[in-house]
């Protein structure tokens, strides 16, 4: 028999089993995304004769729409389903009930960021659009020039990396994440040897979140900053994070370092219908982190 619902405490064990198997992840990340991210009530499951065999994560996130308003969202994050189960049709049934367990609390709308490219065409059958872009560059160590000496780099609070990151965004449409959130990504950034910076270029602040994704190459999730600053904030992070590479993604509504280009991202499902008329189909509007 069938059954779908959020999960429960003693289902976690399993949950994870299914996250490593999906995605191999270390047991460390799963871990730490569970202590401090992850509860129970906010992951929904399938059961077959009462096994888990698919599940997905919910996480709480806000988006600013183009007018100064907000929606209510939900971010699914690791949808994942027993390799010996697949093509039976779990993950869409999850993500129906997904739909009616959100539209019955409310939210305006569901987002969601593809762990693969292909995939942006499933969610597209099951009701999702093209929504998100990020703006990406790959630089070279060689064509990232030494910072300029008034400009600094130090290791920013969520609070703060918080409070910098809407300033720089006010009256974009983007996603808008809570302080558990970005104290989330800030403790996965570290356990790459990176973390969270306030970058000061010019006398304006920005913010970057960066980790290494191997010993030659560094990820910079994302580098919110005025356009004509990016390329000395790009410096102050490569002063702070020595590497062969460096790839950089900003904001795609926003021109960016040169060379750059725009990528789809992430994906929204509306069911307010009139917050879905004042996004006006816009794919541009910025995600950011991924938790990638």
């Amino acid at each position: 028999m069938i059954e779908i619902r959020p999960s429960r405490p003693e289902e976690i064990a399993r949950q994870k089993e299914l996250w490593k198997q999906a995605f191999h992840d270390e047991d460390a990340y799963i871990d730490f995304f569970y202590d401090h991210a992850v509860k129970p009530e906010d992951v929904m499951v399938l059961l077959e004769d009462a096994r888990v065999l698919s599940m997905l994560v919910l996480l709480p996130v806000t988006l600013a729409l183009p007018d100064g308003s907000a929606a209510s969202s939900s971010y699914i994050y690791a949808l994942a389903t027993d390799s010996a189960q697949r093509k039976r049709g779990f993950g869409r049934q999850l993500l129906k009930y997904t739909d009616f367990y959100l539209r019955d609390r409310g939210l305006d709308c569901v987002t969601v960021v593809p762990a693969e490219v292909s995939l942006h065409k499933f969610f597209s059958t099951v009701g999702f659009s093209e929504c998100f872009a990020t703006r990406k560059a790959e630089l070279l160590r060689g064509m990232v020039s030494a910072p300029a000496p008034e400009d600094r780099a130090e290791e920013a609070g969520a609070a703060e990396y918080l409070r910098i990151r809407e300033a720089r965004l006010a009256g974009t449409f983007h996603v808008v994440y809570g302080e558990e959130l970005i104290a989330c990504q800030q403790g996965v950034s570290r356990m790459e040897r990176g973390g969270l910076l306030r970058l000061e270029v010019d006398g304006e602040e920005g913010v970057a979140a960066a980790e290494y994704f191997n010993k030659d190459s560094v990820l910079v999730k994302e580098l919110v900053i005025s356009p004509e600053r990016m390329e000395r904030a790009a410096a102050l992070i490569a002063a702070q994070m020595p590497a062969v590479r460096y790839h950089i993604r900003t904001p795609a509504l926003w021109q960016g370092l040169p060379g750059s280009y725009i990528q789809a991202f992430g994906m929204v499902k509306w069911f307010d219908r009139e917050k879905e008329r004042l996004w006006q189909s816009d794919k541009k509007a910025y995600l950011g982190l991924g938790f990638d």
